[in-house]
């Protein structure tokens, strides 16, 4: 009797965790920047790249989300983001390369704490989260002069990533909602050039202003 009751209370416990959690779908778009960070290649000095964020030019800037909430305070996400950087021409020219970019995405995918709060005014629900994870970045790099090297196009395992988001949906109706957020992500690269026989190092910044749409079910 005693473990029949133990049984409908631990039924219960998880009924009304499952009644209280939801989980949500979302993509979204916008403008990102990636300020100044120091480029070290195992051949040659260390210089401080100048990067573009380069948002709107194909493939753009974008990003999906899957959202777990637990209770009505607190959730998880796995959240994949095309993040973009892009060296300039100055950069470019002052430290002999012709390419040195992650034009088809920088591309965190990372795992996020996420903590939601009461609505605010005309409903708005705000939210913030903190995370980490890999990224799988589009290297393209080629060098001139000195060392001029084989040029480096594709795909590869980057290094760790650290993510922060916050901000607020607008419910439409109870399943889909408006959203607009801050998101930044350091990244810790650390890729081969080269064919690979070099390597080059950067801890790569990005932040970005968000707009997207997310659906709950």
């Amino acid at each position: 009797m005693k473990r029949l009751n133990a049984a409908v209370l631990a039924l219960a416990v998880l009924g009304s965790g499952a009644a209280l959690a939801d989980a949500e779908f979302a993509v979204y778009g916008g403008m990102q920047s990636s300020p100044h960070s120091r480029v070290t290649p195992s051949q040659g000095d260390s210089f401080l790249a100048a990067w573009e964020g380069d948002s709107l030019t194909f493939p753009i800037y974008m990003g999906i989300r899957y959202t777990q909430w637990l209770d009505d305070q607190w959730g998880w996400a796995v959240n994949y983001t095309h993040t973009k950087a892009k060296a300039n021409g100055q950069t470019l020219s002052d430290n002999g390369y012709s390419t040195l970019e992650f034009t088809d995405g920088a591309n965190p995918i990372t795992v996020i704490a996420l903590r939601r709060f009461d609505p605010i005014n005309g409903g708005l629900k705000p939210y913030a989260g903190v995370g980490a994870g890999i990224t799988v970045p589009h290297v393209e790099e080629q060098r001139t002069g000195t060392y001029a090297n084989t040029k480096t196009f594709g795909y590869q395992y980057g290094g760790l990533a650290v993510t922060a988001v916050g901000g607020v949906k607008y419910p439409l109706n109870d399943r889909w909602d408006l959203m607009t957020e801050f998101q930044m992500h350091y990244m810790m690269m650390d890729v081969k050039v080269n064919g690979g026989t070099g390597k080059l190092k950067t801890n790569l910044v990005t932040n970005a202003i968000s707009i997207g749409a997310s659906y709950r079910f």
